[in-house]
């Protein structure tokens, strides 16, 4: 059984929660439009996507401390493709780019 706080509920589909799509939405692209700008070609390293993921949070919730960035970017990266190792920054872009269209469209039902 999950718990109200899983960031993945019991049934295995990702959750966000409705107050954090559009700041989750705007990490992710923030984080896509990066990665497609800045050595696209290069392979992606997993520090390389934490750090520009929190990053991100930290300037959408207005770079404040004691703001929701932590929670926006342990969202922003549940939510995003899994960094399996041998992929480029550029295709890992398109594969965000992948989710926040799935978001968009889930944020339109709600």
């Amino acid at each position: 059984m999950g718990h109200s706080t899983d960031l993945i509920p019991a049934d295995g589909h990702t959750s966000v929660q409705p107050e954090h799509t559009e700041k989750v939405a705007l990490v992710l692209a923030e984080v896509a439009a990066h990665f497609t700008t800045t050595r696209p070609t290069a392979l992606l390293e997993q520090d390389a996507l934490l750090v520009s993921v929190g990053a991100e949070a930290y300037k959408v919730c207005g770079r404040r401390i004691g703001s929701d960035a932590a929670h926006v970017s342990r969202t922003a990266l549940t939510v995003a493709p899994s960094h399996t190792g041998g992929i480029t920054r550029g295709e890992y872009a398109i594969r965000l780019r992948g989710v926040l269209a799935s978001l968009s469209t889930r944020a339109g039902a709600v």
